[in-house]
């Protein structure tokens, strides 16, 4: 019995000639699987990346992506003692850290282009 992998990026599938390509490998990978008597499995898994991964995208430090966490502002997923914080959730980070630099700047950038009229 052998095992064939075949991993499918979601983000790729969007692509209609990315996903025509892919669906065609799924069959013929399911095709040759059920000629052989095989079994086929379908799973998920969902991306992550560490603390320190999410530190570097963000531009902070670990320690910081550290005590968010213990505080309960940033979810993690536990694989053994280790943290993993989903792909959703650094989406979720990245945009609440853009949103409050915008807000921050806000007044400085309408001043700027408007004039300064107090």
């Amino acid at each position: 019995m052998s095992t064939q992998v075949l991993t499918l990026q979601p983000e790729a599938i969007r692509h209609t000639d990315t996903a025509k390509s892919w669906a065609e490998g799924l069959v013929k990978l399911v095709d040759a699987a059920l000629r052989a008597g095989e079994t086929v499995v379908v799973s998920t898994e969902t991306k992550t990346l560490t603390p320190d991964e999410l530190a570097q995208r963000l531009m902070v430090s670990r320690s910081t992506i550290s005590r968010r966490i213990k505080a309960g502002e940033i979810a993690v997923i536990k694989v053994g003692n280790r943290n993993r914080i989903p792909y959703s959730e650094a989406y979720r980070l990245r945009k609440q850290q853009m949103e409050a630099m915008m807000a921050a700047s806000a007044a400085d950038i309408e001043a700027e282009l408007f004039g300064d009229d107090e």
